[in-house]
């Protein structure tokens, strides 16, 4: 049986203040778990954990950094208060080797890969617990030109553990205290990528080679994709649509809750929460 792909987090960029002093409407619907400094110590980062193992990540660059190094980071150029980039892990990292051959199966049409996992890691706030991890993106591999570059959050990161994935997502250790939260919003009903309608094709392909055969047709590619609770298994949905409109490109994301709404994360970002 092939891997089974886990959706881990989702990535928010937020400005550093933002994350030092929590805007009242947030703690008001959610309880977040403390985080730390990455390895790099170029962010820092805070968590909403949800009952179905799911979690948001707020990260925020380190004030004070060298404006070129930020640039180099992944997410050094992306704008503040959106959802940038989203990760999946696996039950074991050394599964990921099967993940990396079925999209290697498609490269001669994709031109994509996923790099070797690199070391990644931050110290726990609170205990000073160190978790370590690994991570892999997705990288053109074989085009001409600069017509194949990946952007980020067009395609999932990996975030695979090398310490136990309960030491950085303690939502089962923590009773109810952290993931009950006043907004009712139990876990992630879906994330739909938004991409330029040439690339959806090509992109579609290896959504295909990690999450197995599309549920979907025509403009918008449907995939499954479970959860890491076991109580809460069950298919989350992942999107990929094609527009030809660049402002409506991006990463959207869907909550599931106790009652339908809308809740603001951060400022300007606004979230639909589904039954």
């Amino acid at each position: 049986m092939p891997p089974q792909p886990l959706l881990d987090h989702i990535v928010l960029l937020v400005l550093h203040p933002t994350l030092d002093s929590l805007p009242a409407r947030l703690t008001e619907t959610f309880h977040l778990a403390p985080g730390g400094t990455h390895a790099d110590g170029l962010t820092t980062n805070k968590l909403i954990l949800l009952q179905d193992g799911v979690y948001l990540e707020l990260i925020a660059f380190v004030d004070g950094i060298d404006p070129e190094t930020r640039r180099s980071h992944r997410w050094g150029t992306r704008p503040e208060n959106t959802v940038i980039d989203w990760a999946l892990t696996l039950d074991s990292g050394k599964e990921f080797g099967a993940v990396q051959r079925r999209v290697e199966g498609r490269r001669p049409v994709t031109g994509i890969a996923y790099t070797d996992p690199v070391a990644g890691g931050r110290v726990r706030e609170g205990d000073g617990v160190r978790l370590e991890w690994e991570i892999s993106s997705a990288v053109v591999s074989a085009v001409d030109g600069d017509e194949g570059k990946v952007g980020v959050g067009r395609l999932p990161f990996w975030c695979l553990d090398t310490t136990p994935r309960a030491w950085r997502v303690p939502y089962e250790d923590e009773g109810e205290g952290l993931t009950r939260h006043p907004s009712g919003v139990t876990g992630v009903t879906g994330v739909t990528v938004v991409v330029p309608e040439g690339e959806r094709e090509r992109l579609s392909e290896v959504y295909t080679a990690v999450l197995g055969e599309e549920e979907g047709s025509g403009s918008e590619a449907l995939w499954g994709v479970d959860v890491p609770s076991e109580e809460a298994r069950g298919r989350r949905k992942v999107r990929l649509v094609g527009s030809e409109n660049a402002e409506e490109r991006g990463i959207r994301l869907a909550l599931k809750g106790e009652r339908a709404g809308s809740v603001e994360l951060v400022p300007g970002l606004v979230v639909e929460i589904e039954e």
